[in-house]
């Protein structure tokens, strides 16, 4: 009985230990490590019910807004909630995840999703994964797996079977991974998602922003693009949420990139029709004080510049028409978000300096750890 005992402590150990190898891989060395998994992780650290507004979409998302400028000018705490070409069909699926570890004031969704003519990006399995893979399994993920049927469920399941061979990146994703872990430890990240890039765009085509201002011509959506965002609102209806609004947010257009803002006016009418308000800054664009010349660093997304501006003039409307309002936060708390700040000065700074000397850089949470970044914290 003894030698019995034995043996099967042994194997238990074993099998233990195995179990514990495999997901020590998976979450820090064979796993996708990067930006997105960064500001995915990044969410779950935030103290729960912390977070005034959480703001869901795509790079927009990421690149536009500044959390630690919104806590700096109005005391308004925020995440992004968002991953590079976010589908809408994960959208819902981010909206159970934040009402699960938040009693967010308001959550803003932005919807360039759904705007393309040719929607193949919606159901692609590279954009989807930016999100699923670094959520924690629970019942919405093994929900949200159902509705999706992938061809390899388990893939989702346990992400080191889809990563197991990404030992050749080890060296530099490691380095993403040390950002990751000290993350952890602190219980928070310090940009709360941002990743921008230091460049100023001065576009060659005319710009047409002006021409959608006064124009309610509409192009009609992708049939799939349609169903998805009807269904996504018919859910938010049905939970009687109150508390989300939706966005488009600020992009150069262009000749090319018109039809989007005239699909962007039938959304408009699609999400009042449920009984949404939805904000159209691309028409708008002047009232936030972005400047088209200096303020982006492509045609779809702002630079440090426009994203200060922006941010400023957002979360100031929130709080005039949407009950968004100062925090009341605990003294750790509040050390925690006056970190925020101080971080995103150096991030604006350095960038700043950056786009000065001409020299074009994405920078993301990983910047934090940079001496030339850390010479500009206070």
């Amino acid at each position: 009985m003894k030698a019995r005992l034995l043996r099967f402590s042994k194997v238990l150990t074993l099998l233990l230990a195995v179990l514990f190898s495999t997901l020590l891989l998976q979450e820090y060395v064979l796993c996708s490590t990067d930006h997105n998994r960064e500001r995915v992780k990044g969410f779950y650290l935030e103290d729960k019910d912390s977070v005034d507004v959480v703001l869901i979409g795509a790079s927009e998302v990421y690149s536009d807004f500044a959390p630690g400028y919104a806590y700096e000018r109005h005391g308004v705490t925020g995440y992004l909630f968002a991953t590079e070409a976010n589908s809408i069909l994960t959208t819902k699926l981010q909206i159970q995840e934040t009402l699960k570890h938040q009693s967010p004031k308001l959550i803003l969704v932005e919807l360039n999703s759904v705007l393309y003519a040719n929607d193949k990006n919606q159901a692609k399995e590279a954009n989807i994964r930016h999100l699923v893979d670094h959520l924690p399994l629970n019942a919405n993920k093994l929900a949200f797996l159902g509705e999706l049927s992938p061809e390899h469920p388990e893939e989702y399941l346990m992400p080191i079977i889809k990563y197991h061979d990404v030992w050749k990146n080890i060296p530099q994703d490691m380095e993403l991974a040390g950002t990751i872990i000290a993350n952890q430890s602190r219980g928070y990240n310090y940009l709360k998602g941002i990743k921008n890039e230091t460049h100023v765009f001065k576009a060659r085509q005319r710009n047409m922003n002006d021409d959608l201002v006064d124009r309610d011509a509409k192009k009609p959506l992708n049939p799939d693009s349609e169903r998805s965002l009807r269904e996504l609102l018919q859910f938010c209806k049905d939970k009687g949420l109150k508390n989300v609004v939706f966005t488009r947010f600020p992009h150069i257009v262009v000749r090319r990139t018109f039809d989007r803002g005239e699909r962007a006016n039938a959304v408009g009418d699609i999400v009042r029709e449920y009984g949404f308000d939805y904000l159209n800054f691309e028409r708008d664009m002047k009232k936030t004080g972005v400047d088209v010349s200096e303020d982006f660093y492509n045609l779809d997304h702002l630079n440090i510049y426009g994203q200060r501006k922006f941010t400023d003039y957002v979360t100031g409307l929130l709080m005039k028409n949407y009950g968004l309002s100062p925090s009341d936060l605990g003294d750790a708390e509040q050390r925690e978000w006056r970190e925020a700040a101080d971080h995103y000065r150096a991030y604006y700074d350095y960038s700043d300096s950056l786009i000065k000397k001409g020299v074009r850089r994405e920078l993301d949470e990983g910047v934090v750890t940079e001496p030339d970044f850390r010479k500009f914290l206070p």
